[in-house]
């Protein structure tokens, strides 16, 4: 009997996290806001196929305020599950305001035959860079074709391990978000991805300069709502002011630049200090205007001392930014199971 006492100590149901608890509570309720958002603004975009422009108006402004009301309706408590909460929200308000600004001059399907309305409106609502579509947001480099996606993240992937054993000081921990960036990326790409879809990312090794950094090796996933509601606009009404056609050209992609700055502070939001989002959002507004400056400076030239100055200069910037984001031990000493508490930083 004493055995089958002891014995019974060893089935006892492991308690379960409260924070997990809560978050299994709370999630149902913010993807039904996400869900109904998403169903507005399929339907706005469907309207917008069909001639409607007045209503397809009126839908594209009611999703985007419910995306916008989405965290209050259904709040979050878990830190990791509301950051990814506000990326979502995000992705969302700039595909309505994307597909608004482009209202008169919608992406061509390429492909025969078209298919109907409500496949194509689906296809213009989940499609990053309108793959099936022209104008889109699909690079065309020469590298681009050389090398395989596949080989590439596996390379990425044993770089990060190596950059783990690593001691964690600043530059370490900054090449070490780039990579996890590349990786989480490049996972959802190879898993979402059409046959023949291109890479996202070059390979993190290649960039030669800021501007090729930025153009030809980082993920252009969010270059359309870039294109048409940052760099356009500002490029276009600083040339119909009569500012010369280079100065608005960069001024747009200095406005391109900050509003990835402010996208990449709501996303984080709950989760880093004051001091580590204004660093954020100082690494991407810096980023723009250096961007520019080298471009004004070097053009297209390529040469080793560009590509030198540029790696100096972004892993200095980029080592100052993590010093603001509070994992002092790098991302190897995150505690995960506290993640949702804040904790685990």
């Amino acid at each position: 009997m004493d055995y089958l006492n002891s014995s019974s100590q060893f089935v006892k149901p492991a308690p379960v996290d409260p924070a997990a608890q809560q978050l299994l509570h709370e999630l149902p309720p913010a993807l039904a806001c996400l869900l109904v958002s998403t169903t507005i603004l399929y339907t706005a975009i469907y309207l917008l196929l069909k001639g409607s422009h007045a209503l397809h108006a009126i839908s594209t402004f009611l999703s985007v305020g419910l995306f916008a009301a989405s965290p209050y309706v259904a709040p979050l408590n878990c830190i990791a599950a509301r950051c990814i909460y506000n990326f979502a929200i995000e992705i969302g308000i700039m595909k309505a305001l994307d597909l608004f600004a482009r209202r008169n001059n919608l992406p061509k399907y390429i492909y025969e035959p078209t298919p109907p309305a409500p496949t194509l409106a689906a296809l213009l609502l989940t499609e990053l860079r309108y793959e099936s579509f022209t104008p889109n947001q699909i690079r065309h480099s020469a590298h681009e074709q050389s090398f395989s996606e596949h080989n590439q993240y596996l390379i990425h992937i044993c770089m990060f391990a190596v950059f783990q054993m690593l001691p964690q000081i600043p530059p370490v921990i900054a090449f070490e978000i780039l990579l996890a960036i590349y990786i989480i990326w490049t996972s959802m790409q190879l898993l979402l991805r059409y046959k023949s879809s291109p890479a996202l990312f070059g390979p993190l090794y290649h960039g030669d300069s800021l501007a090729g950094l930025w153009t030809e090796t980082w993920h252009n996933a969010f270059a359309a709502p870039c294109m048409s509601l940052a760099f356009s606009p500002v490029r276009n009404t600083l040339c119909a002011l009569g500012v010369p056609k280079k100065m608005a050209k960069g001024a747009g992609m200095l406005a391109v630049f900050v509003l990835m700055g402010f996208f990449h502070v709501y996303a984080l939001l709950p989760l880093l200090s004051a001091e580590g989002l204004r660093r954020i959002l100082i690494f991407f507004a810096g980023n723009g205007l250096l961007t520019v400056l080298e471009f004004a400076v070097w053009g297209k030239r390529k040469h080793w001392l560009k590509a030198a100055m540029a790696w100096g200069v972004e892993t200095a910037f980029a080592s100052w930014t993590v010093q603001g984001m509070e994992f002092p031990d790098g991302l190897r000493n995150l505690r995960w199971s506290q993640v949702c508490g804040g904790a685990g930083w």
